[in-house]
């Protein structure tokens, strides 16, 4: 008698995108920390950054732009965290990567991620602030 598979059904991967050819947008509210990562993913080869400082703004920039291929998120928000924000993001049926960056503890992060996956987004990784440059590499190159 054959059992029912009880396997998790697989995070879709995401297609081989060059760097070059990334469109990122960038959700967090500290400016700060938007120049940090943005010379970062400039020194790795991204040059199509958009920033958005609140998840209303980002998902305002969403809603008539489907073509980003990652966003970068901040969890602490004023207004709407990042929580939330993936909450909203999910009714939008968002189809890019995500990596969650943020200063939260271990914990927070840890369950940010699992809501990332019960989403069914594709969860790149996590990246505590400040973000390092070869943390953000090893995640970006997930995408081929």
């Amino acid at each position: 008698m054959n059992k029912p598979s009880t396997a998790p059904t697989p995070t879709p991967t995401p297609t081989p995108i060059c760097r070059n050819e990334l469109k990122v947008l960038l959700v967090d509210d500290d400016s700060f920390q938007i120049k940090l990562i943005s010379g970062i993913l400039q020194g790795l080869g991204v040059s199509d950054i958009t920033a958005a400082t609140s998840g209303e703004q980002a998902l305002r920039q969403l809603s008539g732009k489907h073509s980003i291929n990652l966003m970068l998120l901040d969890l602490h928000m004023p207004g709407m965290d990042g929580f939330k924000f993936m909450e909203s993001l999910g009714t939008l049926g968002y189809g890019g990567a995500l990596i969650i960056v943020s200063g939260q503890s271990d914990d927070v992060m840890h369950a940010a991620s699992l809501v990332a996956k019960l989403r069914r987004f594709t969860l790149l990784g996590t990246v505590p602030k400040p973000v390092g440059r070869a943390a953000l590499s090893a995640l970006i190159s997930k995408l081929g």
